[in-house]
């Protein structure tokens, strides 16, 4: 019985970290920045998609827009964790050179890289890992799949 209470509200509080970082990345993904992403609509004028003010610790490029659907962030400014999916109008080849060069100016230095059909780049920051994934996405362009997760 006790076994079953204790399962009981593991589950519960699963339910809830899930939920509570999806709200989260809703709450983060609002607001306007120089690095925000935002989308024409002809001249009705332009809607914003979401922006990545919130993350203070991460070079977001400006022609990319965040996959919420894909997405799962825990914790807020430069102390989350978790992962952003972006969608990049530039080619993978451009968002490798982007990250390369921006990341230690965000203070993350490398781990290693592999820059192939699909690269990767590992950053350490302090007591934090940061792992980017470069692919080319399906109507040209690339996806950008950023991890970050605390060390050890």
């Amino acid at each position: 019985m006790i076994t079953l209470r204790h399962g009981l509200y593991g589950v519960a509080l699963a339910a809830s970290l899930v939920l509570g970082g999806c709200e989260n990345l809703s709450q983060m993904a609002t607001g306007s920045s120089g690095t925000t992403a935002t989308s024409s609509q002809g001249a009705k004028g332009s809607a914003s998609v979401p922006s990545f003010n919130k993350f203070t610790d991460i070079p977001m490029p400006s022609n990319s827009t965040l996959d919420m659907d894909r997405s799962i962030i825990f914790g807020a400014s430069d102390a989350w964790t978790g992962r952003l999916v972006l969608n990049s109008g530039a080619s993978t080849a451009q968002m490798y050179d982007f990250y390369e060069r921006e990341m230690p100016n965000f203070g993350w230095s490398k781990v290693t890289v592999v820059r192939a059909d699909v690269s990767v780049l590992v950053y350490d920051r302090e007591s934090r890992v940061a792992t980017i994934k470069l692919t080319g996405g399906s109507f040209g362009g690339s996806t950008v799949d950023i991890t970050v997760s605390p060390k050890g």
